[in-house]
């Protein structure tokens, strides 16, 4: 997350995580992420892959005769990783693409495969055969992954009657295209913040040579976060940040007020008709937290535990702003990361100027893939898949002689590029049959300096990769990572953000333009000034998270700017933008609806998991290799609180999560 700025999160939404590509050999998805005959070529691989998943369907629902796990349930699987796979492809296009018109193709496709996808999860024929199946002297992971796959179809509706499942079929497919269009106002509201270059004092050096005026005189500035970020951490004039970041809050509205409205009420509408009384109790019931009264619960927990020392804070960062300017009544949202970065460095002698020096994204990639060498004894080799576009790299995953998969680095901005950060699925791992494929995609300088926050975020998307290749050797695609209950797949991502603090890792790869590496002291002092400021951090992320379970806890009949504020000012001393509409670029609100608690509750979870490196010491292989084997590779062929407590060797708690809230 980006800490004490606007409180984004900058993870792959569920929607994305949940989904993944092509179903054959490892290689197969280059044809279309290749995309070479641009939009009508896209339409014609659509038409195919559709085909090719009906006919898998027809044939799938007109078995008969005794039903088997070697042939229902497989062949079920088969059109599982066929189908969701597709949706994977065809979303990362949509996302990524350079060109509009490839965009739009793959976009209708997406349409298309999640109708089809729709009709697979509630067909009788399918569950009634998977349901015939016999569970006696089945192995555990897979009588647990048949078990998971029944709930899955129940709670979707299949048990209704025909015209109840029609009419769910119905709201599904339009919830769907909803958010897409959601995700597209957000994805292609690029921005056009127009400064003169004085209002750009403060900024560093690097920032002000890569954006120069423009024949009109003016710098323009988008919304990508390294055009956003730095100025409201470095710049000095405050009407210069408030300009920023009110027109970043702004994103996609008006655009996506009508459009989040219909959403909100077409899930309402989804629930009521499967029997739940809102969409938050709809979304929980599959979850590790159950039920949105605990969702409610946990924010609470979480906010009692992080009010002491966010109020310490706050006082202390109004107080430190009121001195450094005399005019300021109350620190706004355009204050905290500016005053914020100004009160560390004079406490803890933290320059994120200074700290910036050392790290660009070509050196930041080469420590991750040695950190994930000396964890894991991961070997990252080049590799030459075929891309959709320039600048993407392909690798390839190895342990020992053994091919994990492959994955592709999409790092830097471009116009129409999805705009925050995501760990993109693309195939499926199937054990013997196809490796795992994902994508990264962010948005980070592609040259000078980046900050340490890009670093954390970068650990960060990686861990939701790692996880993906090394959960892909699966005897079923629906053991692959993407099937694990929503609220735990940030947890290994969240774990691995620790290394980003370590010097030992960072003195690796963390060096200045003279080749200097980053100081011990240095780091020090960063950890010493890690906590500062971040029980405020974790009080604004329950207020989103509270904004997600109360815009789906309840019939969709209330003001969506007052709701929002009212949930968010509950938690957050510091106001939201006056005059603007964050709700309408809060895409989590499509990804992930009610639960963007996810975000705390995996936290708490990695908290915990990093107890087990702690004791060890955290660049310990044997413990690092214990992790990978019991939590990454296992993959979803157990519920997550298994696979913690298995690593952790006694069920997880919330106790260091409190501790780390207290400091």
């Amino acid at each position: 997350m980006r800490h004490n700025r606007l409180g984004l999160l900058l993870s792959a939404p569920l929607a994305i995580l949940s989904c993944v590509a092509t179903a054959s050999a490892a290689d197969a998805p280059a044809a279309l992420l290749a995309v070479a005959g641009g939009a009508d070529a896209v339409g014609k691989r659509c038409q195919a892959d559709t085909q090719a998943i009906n006919a898998l369907q027809v044939a799938l629902e007109a078995r008969t005769g005794p039903a088997t796990i070697a042939d229902d349930f497989a062949g079920y699987d088969r059109l599982n990783a066929i189908s969701q796979d597709g949706f994977g492809q065809y979303y990362l296009i949509m996302e990524t693409h350079p060109d509009k018109g490839v965009r739009e193709a793959a976009a209708a496709c997406v349409q298309q495969i999640t109708t089809i996808n729709t009709a697979i999860g509630l067909s009788r024929p399918i569950y009634n055969r998977l349901a015939a199946i016999p569970t006696a002297g089945l192995d555990a992971k897979t009588g647990f992954t048949l078990a998971k796959t029944l709930r899955a179809y129940r709670l979707a509706g299949v048990d209704k009657d025909e015209a109840t499942r029609k009419k769910v079929a119905a709201l599904t497919n339009e919830i769907g295209d909803i958010g897409l269009k959601f995700s597209a106002n957000i994805r292609d509201d690029k921005g056009d913040i127009a400064l003169d270059q004085a209002d750009l004092a403060g900024l560093p050096q690097d920032y002000l040579d890569a954006h120069k005026p423009g024949a009109d005189g003016k710098v323009h500035l988008t919304f990508d976060y390294p055009d956003v970020f730095p100025v409201l951490d470095f710049a000095t004039r405050r009407d210069t940040r408030r300009t920023v970041a009110s027109a970043y809050a702004n994103r996609a509205w008006p655009a996506n007020d009508a459009v989040l409205r219909s959403l909100l009420q077409k899930r309402y509408e989804l629930a009521t008709t499967l029997g739940y009384p809102d969409y938050a109790t709809l979304i929980t019931a599959d979850k590790m937290i159950g039920n949105p009264a605990r969702v409610a619960s946990f924010l609470g927990q979480i906010d009692a535990a992080a009010t002491p020392g966010s109020d310490a804070y706050f006082g202390e960062l109004t107080a430190f702003a009121r001195r450094e300017d005399k005019t300021l009544d109350r620190v706004q949202r355009w204050d905290g990361s500016y005053f914020g970065n100004k009160l560390k460095k004079q406490k803890y002698n933290v320059d994120a100027a200074e700290v910036r020096r050392y790290f660009t994204y070509e050196k930041t990639r080469a420590g991750i893939f040695g950190l994930m060498r000396d964890l894991f004894n991961a070997d990252i080799r080049p590799w030459q898949g075929p891309s959709w576009s320039d600048g993407v790299s392909g690798w390839s995953l190895y342990d020992g002689d053994q091919l994990v998969g492959h994955f592709y680095l999409d790092m830097h901005p471009r116009e129409g590029k999805y705009s925050h950060a995501a760990a993109f699925p693309i195939q499926s791992g199937i054990a013997g049959k196809q490796v795992p494929i994902a994508a990264l995609v962010t948005n980070f300088p592609a040259t000078g300096p980046m900050d340490h926050d890009d670093v954390v975020t970068f650990l960060h998307e990686f861990g939701h990769l790692i996880h993906w290749l090394y959960a892909g050797n699966q005897a079923y695609s629906l053991q692959n990572m993407g099937n694990l209950q929503w609220d735990f797949i940030e947890a290994p991502s969240q774990l691995l953000e620790e290394w980003a603090w370590d010097y030992d890792t960072l003195k690796g790869f963390a060096s200045n333009d003279k080749g200097e590496p980053i100081p011990a002291a240095l780091v020090e002092r960063m950890n010493a000034g890690r906590w500062f400021g971040e029980a405020l951090t974790y009080k604004r992320q329950v207020g989103l998270a509270a904004v997600s379970l109360n815009f789906y806890n309840r019939a969709p009949d209330f003001d969506l700017s007052k709701m929002y504020d009212e949930q968010t000012s509950r938690y957050s001393p510091i106001p939201n933008v006056p005059g603007t509409h964050p709700y309408a670029n809060f895409g989590h609100l499509d990804g992930y609806s009610a639960i963007y608690y996810t975000y705390g509750w995996s936290k708490a979870i990695a908290t915990d998991l990093f107890t087990g490196f702690k004791q060890a010491g955290i660049r310990n292989k044997d413990v690092a290799m214990r992790y990978r084997t019991k939590v990454l590779e296992a993959g979803a062929t157990a519920d997550a609180e298994t696979l913690v407590n298995d690593f952790l060797g006694r069920p997880w708690n919330l106790d260091a999560f409190r501790e780390q809230l207290s400091r």
